[in-house]
């Protein structure tokens, strides 16, 4: 019976020294908490539309309307500048050459005291330009006569041009002129047809023959 008690005793014994074993024994240290795996959140792929630009057609500009020559009632010959790019037709058979006068171009002679001077000079004013070249062609002349201004109006030429023409008398209406022309590139182009009153109907003629372009 003694042994048996102990046997209890130390079998108590021995339990109570594990618990305290166990209740003495350092904590297992604590498993590191893994933080959870989070995939990032990629944003939608936003493509912008696609805006296709209206299609425009070109503009052509309207062609230049074909610069139809004026039909003369006479025969022409066409006097043409090389360096002021312009013509005029005056009658055929007239004598033609230089004219010794400043800005004097060209001139052109029929039998009788019919006749056409060209000539360019830098003006800004059409109506003046005239008048003195008008002037220093009668004082190249020889003559003493002042011209009056019988008319001045303004024609459409076979270009589209806008001319000025400025008609004369001189000499008691016993010559008569008309003086047509343009202002182009700073200069005055000035077509003076003279000086039979019978054939002022031809020299007016002769003035809207003109083409600058």
């Amino acid at each position: 019976m003694l042994k048996n008690k102990s046997l209890i005793i130390v079998s108590i014994l021995v339990l109570v020294l594990a618990v305290v074993a166990m209740a003495c024994a350092p904590a297992a240290p604590a498993k590191p908490v893994t933080p959870p795996v989070t995939t990032p959140v990629t944003p939608p792929v936003v493509t912008p539309p696609v805006v296709t630009p209206p299609v425009t057609t070109p503009v052509t500009p309207p062609a230049a309307p074909p610069i139809v020559e004026k039909v003369t009632t006479y025969k022409s010959v066409k006097y043409t500048d090389p360096t002021y790019k312009f013509s005029v037709a005056y009658p055929a058979g007239w004598t033609s050459g230089e004219v010794k006068l400043t800005g004097g171009v060209f001139y052109a002679k029929g039998e009788g005291k019919d006749l056409v001077y060209i000539a360019v000079r830098p003006a800004t004013e059409f109506k003046s330009t005239a008048n003195t070249f008008l002037a220093d062609l009668i004082k190249a002349s020889g003559a003493a006569f002042s011209p009056s201004i019988d008319n001045e109006a303004t024609i459409t030429l076979a270009d589209g041009t806008t001319a000025n023409v400025i008609q004369l008398s001189a000499a008691f209406g016993m010559a008569k002129a008309a003086i047509t022309g343009v202002l182009k590139d700073g200069n005055a182009i000035m077509i003076m047809a003279g000086t039979d009153p019978k054939n002022m109907e031809l020299y007016k003629e002769i003035g809207s023959t003109l083409i600058t372009k």
